[in-house]
């Protein structure tokens, strides 16, 4: 009896254990913008989109699609990125000032017309956001008379 409980106790650890390796494995993209764009202080105010798709892609292989669980944000200091919970393990909020942004027309695969944004001190990842995120940006932006580019 408590040699088969032991059993399964190992063999639930290492299930857990690898599905949590596999989940901070598929955030390395979000880490390295965290590394220059975390938000190191409580959330500025800002007015915000729930429930937005965005992709980062480049640095290596393959891409990240936050489909559906990302919060996009537009305050004074810069665009806020954030997922929501429980997929915000290892994905802190993410406060991009907006001089750092740099957008340009990207067509990606099946979401339509989308833009890219290279980023200036995280150049290996872009994010691609779809046409009508970036419109609602700009519109919250001037609302807030905020300059973007």
């Amino acid at each position: 009896m408590i040699e088969t409980l032991l059993v399964q106790s190992v063999g639930v650890g290492f299930v857990i254990a690898l599905i949590a390796g596999m989940y901070k494995a598929n955030a390395r993209r979000w880490g390295r913008l965290a590394s220059a764009y975390r938000v190191s202080e409580q959330l500025p105010s800002y007015s915000e989109s729930a429930m937005q798709t965005i992709i980062l892609v480049g640095g290596d292989f393959g891409w990240n699609s936050y489909r559906g669980i990302t919060t996009v944000g537009v305050a004074p200091e810069g665009l806020l990125l954030k997922l929501m919970p429980p997929f915000s393990t290892f994905h802190p909020p993410l406060l991009i000032p907006y001089s750092d942004l740099s957008i340009e027309p990207k067509r990606w695969y099946l979401i339509g017309k989308s833009h890219q944004c290279t980023l200036r001190r995280v150049d290996d990842v872009r994010i691609i956001i779809d046409d009508k995120v970036l419109e609602w940006i700009k519109s919250e932006a001037t609302s807030l008379a905020v300059e973007t580019r």
